[in-house]
């Protein structure tokens, strides 16, 4: 399976963030909104007893921005229009 061209990829290595894919704003946007959930999703988790976020949609008028964990970091794509999470995993899958 071919990786997705808009995919966009945050390691963590040693403390320090890097991103890869993706044009700058799409990258900058995947950053802020995955820092921004994650935030919240620690604080649910708590609240809910769950241990840990593998997989996050975060909609609003510009678009969807779609993440999973992986051992290194997040992995996820930003899109101008809604998809299904069928088509996000999908996605998500070719990193």
């Amino acid at each position: 399976m071919e990786p997705d061209p808009g995919l966009i990829k945050m390691d963590t290595l040693q403390g320090r963030e890097s991103l890869s894919g993706g044009d700058a704003e799409s990258s900058q946007r995947f950053a802020s909104e995955v820092k921004y959930i994650t935030f919240y999703a620690h604080k649910l988790a708590e609240t809910l007893g769950m241990h840990q976020l593998q997989l996050g949609i975060v909609e609003d008028r510009e678009g969807q921005t779609a993440f999973h964990s992986s051992a290194n970091g997040w992995h996820g794509v930003v899109s101008s229009n809604r998809r299904s999470l069928k088509q996000i995993k999908e996605s998500l899958a070719r990193s």
